[in-house]
């Protein structure tokens, strides 16, 4: 059985915790400009604006990590 932490290494590397920073960042720099006077709930809160940030953040980078490789391939 495989320890938890060799899957944290193998799927989370530098680059997604950058991109997951910015992503943040974005997201609630969008959020104080324009989400918080939006009537839509994702927009109206800023902890849920910080998740998604958060998860498109990883998304993007995953996909850009996984293109490169299989074009190495």
């Amino acid at each position: 059985m495989k320890k938890s932490s060799d899957f944290w290494k193998k799927n989370l590397t530098w680059l997604h915790v950058a991109a997951m920073a910015v992503g943040v960042l974005l997201s609630l720099l969008y959020w104080y400009k324009a989400g918080q006077y939006s009537t839509n709930i994702l927009r109206r809160s800023p902890i849920l604006m910080a998740i998604w940030g958060l998860l498109t953040g990883y998304i993007l980078i995953d996909l850009v990590k996984s293109s490169k490789n299989r074009n190495e391939k």
